[in-house]
């Protein structure tokens, strides 16, 4: 029985464990505000000039934002002077 009980308690310490982690890898996503070749701005959650933002050249913050709804912002403050429109995903 304690043998057992040893087990769970371990089991549920590593699931806690993992749970905690989770949060800090998130915490290193950046959002970019984009404008694209054709003037299409976009807030994306990779590096412009990466293979999957192939294309797209950051017009906002250079370091990115922390969170989408700040890069949401940025976007609609600078979007009429940069964009020719803009792409929701």
């Amino acid at each position: 029985m304690r043998k057992l009980i040893a087990t769970s308690v371990l089991a549920s310490g590593v699931l806690v464990a993992a749970g905690l982690a989770a949060p800090a890898l998130a915490a290193g996503e950046k959002y970019f505000v984009t404008v694209d070749t054709v003037g299409m701005c976009s807030v994306i959650l990779d590096k412009p000039g990466t293979a999957l933002s192939a294309g797209k050249t950051s017009i906002g913050a250079a370091a990115g934002y922390d969170t989408m709804d700040a890069a949401k912002t940025a976007l609609a403050e600078i979007k009429d002077e940069k964009c020719e429109g803009v792409v929701v995903g």
